[in-house]
């Protein structure tokens, strides 16, 4: 275990088609939160089980209040080596900046389309301009290591693949493909909305050349690919390729649920653990234990299965919306 996942809230202020509902949901009220303070104490704990990188997600988490104060705390934590944000890059021009200062090492942006009417879309608001300004502000504060996420769909983006290469090629940043997972459940899933690795990298040769495949992925989620001009690119094949047995990675919601696994239904409650007085020594032993034991191959059980649709029918999520994508953080 050496990646940890924190969504610093379940709010967002998109609606993307492959993430939310646009209908069924209902925030998380305030109480349930966790606190900064709450979320540095667990954090000591995921340190002293090994964690050293630290990712926050949402949600949107620039609409979290007072988030650069976390993130400066966190940047100055003993153990804490890497610590990066995910972001739709709607707010991001104005906290490119403070987030830098405060100790921010790297950026990922969500951007899906370059045309404003299809990025309206998928997103269902008319926002392009602010998220190409935060991708420009980041660049510009020097974020060396920015990528940008691009879950490509079928008969939606999929035709947008090179020019978002070149587009981040302009940006100094690296393009990510991302295949369209089967998280959740009211954003209607289906294998026909997949686009595959192997047609995502069939794109990119047609288009932006030959493919130098770079060195193993280890246990990053992303396969990297470096073009005849140098640029990289990386591809996520995370439906058609699980990498379950070389994650290190697991998942802490706004409101303290642990989870090992993506595709996981239950999780552990934390905040339970922390309101009830649960020290760090405690917290980090029950990490711990739960990680050891730990079996999830969400993804690749997933891949098993012949009849695949939705994970979750519309009456589960309504019963618990902590099982949509955009209360994990992706």
């Amino acid at each position: 275990m050496r990646s940890l996942r924190i969504s610093v809230t379940d709010r967002c202020d998109l609606r993307c088609a492959y993430c939310m509902p646009s209908k069924v949901y209902q925030w998380l009220p305030k109480r349930a939160i966790l606190s900064f303070e709450e979320i540095l104490r667990l954090v000591d704990a995921f340190v002293a089980q090994g964690v050293q990188r630290v990712r926050l997600t949402g949600g949107e988490p620039l609409l979290r209040r007072g988030l650069v104060d976390l993130v400066q705390a966190l940047a100055s934590r003993p153990g804490v080596k890497d610590l990066a944000l995910t972001t739709n890059g709607t707010q991001l021009a104005r906290w490119a900046r403070p987030l830098r200062d405060a100790g921010l090492a790297r950026v990922t942006v969500s951007l899906d389309s370059l045309r404003p009417s299809r990025h309206a879309a998928l997103t269902r608001r008319a926002v392009l301009e602010d998220v190409i300004a935060g991708i420009r502000a980041a660049r510009d504060v020097g974020f060396e290591q920015l990528k940008l996420n691009t879950v490509v769909l079928r008969d939606v983006n999929e035709d947008e693949i090179a020019d978002i290469v070149d587009f981040a090629g302009r940006m100094n940043a690296q393009a990510r493909f991302i295949e369209y997972m089967d998280v959740g459940g009211a954003t209607g899933w289906s294998t026909e909305h997949v686009v595959t690795r192997s047609e995502i990298l069939q794109q990119l040769e047609a288009n932006c050349g030959p493919l130098i495949s770079g060195e193993e992925r280890g246990v990053a989620p992303a396969e990297l690919f470096t073009m005849t001009d140098g640029q990289c690119v990386g591809v996520i094949a995370s439906t058609t390729q699980p990498f379950c047995r070389d994650c290190d990675r697991s998942r802490l919601t706004a409101d303290g649920r642990w989870y090992l696994c993506l595709y996981d239904g239950n999780g552990t409650d934390l905040r339970k653990m922390l309101r009830d007085g649960a020290d760090t020594t405690k917290l980090s032993t029950c990490i711990g234990e739960e990680w050891r034991k730990r079996q999830n191959r969400g993804a690749e059980e997933r891949l098993k299965v012949s009849d695949r649709s939705a994970l979750y029918q519309i009456e589960e999520l309504r019963r618990d919306l902590r099982l949509e994508m955009h209360t994990r953080g992706g």
